[in-house]
């Protein structure tokens, strides 16, 4: 009995060292069939990996004509969103991918339409968004 309580110790503190959350990511009104999540992963005790993935997604310009690209922005708590990149999306799988280190841990990440890679300030085509918290 022993032996199997310290085992279960030992394997929730190894899974506990640097363990993967996972959020949900749904699509908005504008793409509603669009779902994915989001991986969080501690690069250090600084940094933190933002890896998402968003399935079911329509190419932009069937949204908007003129639009090209979608972008990932991060919002802190009181902060206009920042830029962060353009997803790499394939439209041939409808799937948008993109991992982003930041240092920020807590922030709402948003996905927009754009009518260019880099744009100034979010448009007002939100496509999908989730706040992250992490420790």
């Amino acid at each position: 009995m022993a032996l199997r309580l310290i085992s279960l110790i030992a394997v929730s503190m190894i899974a506990s060292c640097n363990p993967a959350a996972d959020y949900a990511l749904v699509g908005s009104g504008y793409v509603p069939a669009a779902h994915g999540e989001i991986n969080v992963e501690k690069i250090d005790r600084e940094q933190l990996l933002i890896t998402l993935t968003l399935d079911h997604l329509v190419s932009p310009e069937k949204i908007e004509i003129g639009l090209t690209h979608y972008i990932v922005w991060f919002a802190a708590v009181g902060e206009f969103p920042a830029y962060q990149r353009a997803l790499d999306y394939d439209a041939e799988t409808m799937v948008g991918l993109a991992s982003i280190p930041t240092s920020l841990r807590e922030f709402e990440l948003q996905i927009t339409a754009e009518n260019t890679a880099t744009p100034n300030q979010p448009s007002a085509l939100l496509m999908a968004s989730q706040k992250i918290r992490e420790n």
